[in-house]
């Protein structure tokens, strides 16, 4: 990731798009490619189960747009999947600022 503060782009999601996602992942929850960082229970999806579609490397986190990057998360995995991928995204600004930011100028701004 060259910056931690900008991102990729999301190009728009598509009636088409969101098809393509769900046949190229085969219905199925999760992207079984990230081994143990899949934040997918691999249940075979239905008309009627609510989803999202996901970035398996947020684009946050440096990932791109692209449907190989794309993946399928059933309504009870993508809570989980989006505190992780925020977190990470935090910790990386914070480092950037740790190491490029002078310390007189991260001085606490808290009440005392």
């Amino acid at each position: 990731m060259a910056n931690s503060f900008t991102h990729e782009k999301r190009r728009n999601m598509t009636p088409q798009r969101i098809a393509r996602v769900f046949q190229l992942r085969g219905g199925r929850c999760g992207d079984p490619d990230l081994g143990e960082k899949n934040w997918g229970c691999g249940r075979k999806l239905g008309p009627s189960d609510d989803y999202r579609i996901e970035h398996s490397v947020a684009l946050e986190n440096g990932g791109t747009d692209d449907e190989s990057n794309l993946y399928i998360s059933c309504e009870w995995c993508w809570p989980d999947k989006d505190a992780d991928d925020h977190a990470t995204a935090g910790h990386g600004r914070r480092m950037a600022t740790k190491h490029t930011v002078p310390k007189r100028f991260r001085k606490s701004r808290s009440w005392r």
